[in-house]
């Protein structure tokens, strides 16, 4: 596993129940369970999201980064995020995600992609993922 800092250990043990309860149900319901999403905001509260298809799939980040938006307001960031993939391979955000990433994530937000029972874990920052954001206006 890489190295982690205290603060990421303690948000993957807080997301540990969380991930629990959301098998579960996927269980229950006969579904399987897509790429989701956590991210822990400033204030130190955490906002899960699931992936679901409307006119479009809706990415677990983006449903992740929207709970935490509706919850906390519009100028809300967060300081880490996990993607959970649905199998035992790690998952990478796409592109629109990580420009949502950049948007919401405190300045060089820490990514934390992992597989399903986060056996697999890997690190990034944002500007490695991203290293050439959009700079324009963005839904001003």
């Amino acid at each position: 596993m890489v190295n982690l800092t205290r603060e990421e250990r303690e948000f993957i043990e807080r997301v540990k129940p969380l991930l629990e309860k959301f098998l579960e149900l996927c269980e229950r319901e006969g579904i399987e369970p897509g790429a989701g999403s956590f991210v822990l905001s400033e204030r130190d509260h955490i906002y899960h999201g699931v992936p679901f298809c409307a006119a479009r799939w809706i990415h677990g980040e983006e449903n992740a980064i929207g709970n935490m938006v509706t919850n906390e307001g519009e100028n809300s960031r967060f300081k880490i995020i996990l993607i959970v993939g649905s199998s035992q391979d790690i998952i990478m955000p796409c592109g629109i995600c990580r420009e949502a990433i950049k948007r919401y994530g405190v300045p060089d937000v820490v990514v934390l992609c992992a597989n399903l029972s986060l056996t697999k874990i890997e690190k990034f920052r944002i500007s490695d993922l991203y290293p050439y954001p959009y700079e324009g206006e963005l839904c001003q």
